[in-house]
C-alpha cells in the first residue's frame, strides 16, 4: 500500500469533514425546518445524521491526527 502526503492526508480529511457537514445539514436540520411524517422519522433521521455526521468528523480528525503543518 502507498503512503499518501501530507497534503493528500489534508485533502482526504477536508472532503471527509465535507461529508460530515453535509449529513449533518441534510439529516438534522432540513427536518426541522420540512415537517416531518411522524416523531419516528423525524427522531430516526435526526440521530442517524447526527450519528454519520459524528463517525466522518472522527475519520477526517483521524486522518490528520499526526500530521504537523
Amino acid at each position: 500500500m502507498r503512503k499518501l502526503s501530507i497534503g493528500q492526508l489534508e485533502r482526504a480529511s477536508e472532503i471527509l469533514g465535507n461529508i460530515a457537514v453535509a449529513w449533518f445539514s441534510a439529516g438534522a436540520i432540513s427536518p426541522l425546518l420540512a415537517a416531518p411524517r411522524n416523531l419516528w422519522n423525524f427522531v430516526f433521521t435526526f440521530g442517524t445524521s447526527i450519528l454519520m455526521a459524528v463517525l466522518f468528523t472522527v475519520f477526517s480528525l483521524t486522518l490528520v491526527k499526526g500530521v504537523k503543518s
